[in-house]
């Protein structure tokens, strides 16, 4: 218990330390670059991100593989467990972080590629992802466990 407790603590370390590094300018350095710096712009309003949904939330859909860490601030918090051969059903995610206590294998369908990958989600690593809809199944031979945070802000668009 208390390395679940250790994990926990050292993943939301982790994850606001990633996060608010996100908004930091980078450093500059005395190499000159010759990359073409230019912006263009256009008159059309894109969004780049895709739509949360919040009827496929994660968070509710989730049912057996979901345990409540949290659920304050815009944030909740919860870890994820997939047995091996169970499937978890289409759902959404707003921004989001992940970290991966028991990795394992998964085909996982992004609903924004069309397509299933089959991907490794190894021990110890870290995702920090924007709005996805996926499902997968864990085609592994390991239950896959994850602390998943999903932080639930409004976005411009």
């Amino acid at each position: 218990m208390r390395q679940f407790k250790t994990n926990i603590s050292l993943t939301l370390f982790v994850s606001v330390f990633l996060l608010t590094s996100c908004n930091e300018t980078p450093t500059t350095t005395s190499e000159k670059s010759t990359a073409d710096t230019a912006q263009v712009t256009t008159n059309k309003e894109v969004n780049p991100v895709p739509d949360y949904d919040p009827a496929m939330d994660s968070y509710v859909l989730g049912g057996k593989f979901i345990k409540k860490l949290g659920d304050t601030l815009g944030i909740k918090m919860y870890e994820f467990s997939a047995k091996p051969g169970e499937s978890f059903a289409l759902h959404s995610h707003p921004d989001h972080t992940a970290y991966v206590i028991q990795g394992g294998k998964v085909a996982l369908y992004i609903k924004a590629i069309g397509r299933q990958d089959t991907l490794d989600f190894p021990t110890g690593m870290a995702l920090i992802s924007g709005p996805v809809s996926d499902s997968g199944k864990n085609i592994g031979k390991t239950t896959i466990r994850m602390v998943v945070t999903d932080i639930y802000r409004p976005r411009s668009k």
